[in-house]
């Protein structure tokens, strides 16, 4: 795929580093796109992380755990205290994820700014323009959501006016701005998703470009996390439309270092997380209860981790293909979406199906035994299993325990050992929340997060 470069581009990411993101002042008038090329230039530029989401709260789930050796090489004092839940996470005033995220934001604002300014040429670049312009609703919302879950509380439909983060949609970072609820936050992502889905195209050139099917992968996810089941399920199920299939798991490769290739006919949109030294070192081990929980037969064992010989499995199967982590929008997190949904709004058999649906490419022949009829609550429970089984390291875990936290028969304690101290995360603790960096409390007067 070929990426453009822009003096633009190159202007305003000069400007990092010198003050807090959301205080500086890039000059976007300096190289003005003037063409619809140059605004999709803007949305398909890797080297600025458009296709980049959190990383750093895998280190605080449940998936992962290292020895004092491995927490000591990953050299970085964020990751361990993300991973033994310290009260202070960043170390210095900055923080990668969050800048990532705002850096989409404003190169979204941007192209919406200079969209309806564009004077068309060719044909068919009206029909382009609108493309775009829907690919920057879809990256700000993205990004929206993704800072909604590690540095905002959970929040559930209704459920009051929380704080969220902050909100920009305009490409002037200048412009003072506080925290806005988490109502607030969630309805603009929802806005900007709907705007999506009616600019956007149903097919694509590239994975790493947003389609209608991403939009409502996106739609589907979000309203998961709010807790609005009806409308998961609403959009999971368009998702379907466009014919997408599963993979059959006995025909991948299991041979390869990494058995997954990249783009693979599952993949709706394209991200990888932020990366992180812990993500792909050798003493980062998957849980052994998590090991211990794949079925004989289940090639998600085999084709998902790999034992390293130093006492634990290590996780190799990502959908990026390589030491990078897949965090975008899948065919098999729509299935699980619609199942977990189907049963939520009662209608286990539905829920069974979708279920099963997914399971059966996952297992040897002969092997796969249907999930039969449970009561409601052992379905949810066993869609829950498999959530966490198949959405391994894809950044998914940390928001399913924030919001299972709520519900007495999910909420799980996690407790780490380390250096003779043991370590405890409590459901519902205030360090499901990451601290809000010291750059932006000190620069723009931001509230920061009890920890």
């Amino acid at each position: 795929m070929k990426y453009f470069r822009y003096f633009l581009t190159t202007t305003l990411i000069s400007c990092w580093g010198c003050s807090g993101f959301l205080d500086e002042k890039p000059s976007k008038d300096l190289v003005v796109p003037n063409t619809v090329q140059d605004l999709r230039g803007l949305m398909d530029n890797q080297s600025f992380r458009m296709n980049n989401s959190p990383g750093l709260q895998l280190a605080g789930t449940d998936d992962v755990w290292t020895t004092e050796e491995g927490l000591a090489g990953y050299n970085s004092v964020e990751t361990e205290n993300a991973y033994l839940w310290n009260e202070v996470v960043f170390e210095g005033p900055k923080s990668a994820d969050w800048e990532t995220a705002y850096r989409q934001i404003f190169y979204a604002n941007v192209v919406l700014d200079l969209a309806d300014k564009i004077r068309l040429g060719a044909p068919g670049e009206e029909a382009e323009l609108n493309e775009v312009k829907g690919t920057a609703y879809f990256l700000r919302a993205r990004a929206l959501f993704d800072m909604m879950q590690l540095f905002a509380a959970p929040y559930f439909r209704d459920s009051g006016d929380g704080l969220g983060v902050v909100i920009r949609t305009r490409p002037i970072i200048t412009e003072a701005r506080k925290r806005s609820t988490a109502k607030e936050c969630f309805d603009q992502i929802l806005d900007d998703l709907e705007k999506a889905v009616a600019l956007l195209p149903s097919t694509s050139l590239f994975p790493t470009r947003p389609t209608q099917a991403a939009a409502y992968g996106m739609q589907a996810r979000v309203n998961l996390v709010l807790g609005d089941f009806g409308e998961a399920y609403q959009s999971a199920s368009k998702v379907l439309e466009n014919g997408l299939a599963l993979m059959d798991y006995s025909q991948v490769d299991s041979l390869g270092a990494f058995p997954f290739e990249q783009f693979n006919q599952e993949v709706i949109y394209h991200t990888t997380m932020t990366l992180q030294a812990f993500h792909s070192s050798n003493l980062t081990f998957v849980d052994s209860a998590l090991i211990s929980s794949y079925e004989s037969g289940d090639y998600r064992k085999s084709l998902y981790y790999r034992y390293s010989g130093a006492g634990g499995y290590n996780f190799r199967g990502s959908y990026a293909g390589d030491n990078n982590l897949f965090s975008g929008i899948a065919l098999d997190e729509i299935y699980l979406i619609l199942a977990e949904c189907a049963v939520r709004l009662n209608r286990l058999d539905e829920g069974l199906e979708f279920l099963n649906g997914l399971l059966e490419t996952r297992f040897s022949p002969g092997s796969f035994e249907p999930v039969t009829t449970l009561s409601q609550q052992e379905l949810l429970a066993k869609i829950m299993e498999e959530r966490r089984k198949e959405l391994v390291f894809r950044g998914r875990r940390w928001s399913d325990l924030r919001r299972l936290n709520t519900d007495p028969s999910f909420a799980k304690t996690l407790k780490r050992s380390l250096r003779g101290n043991e370590y405890v995360l409590l459901p519902g603790s205030a360090r499901y929340v990451f601290p809000i960096p010291q750059e932006e409390i000190v620069l723009n007067g931001l509230q920061q997060n009890p920890r």
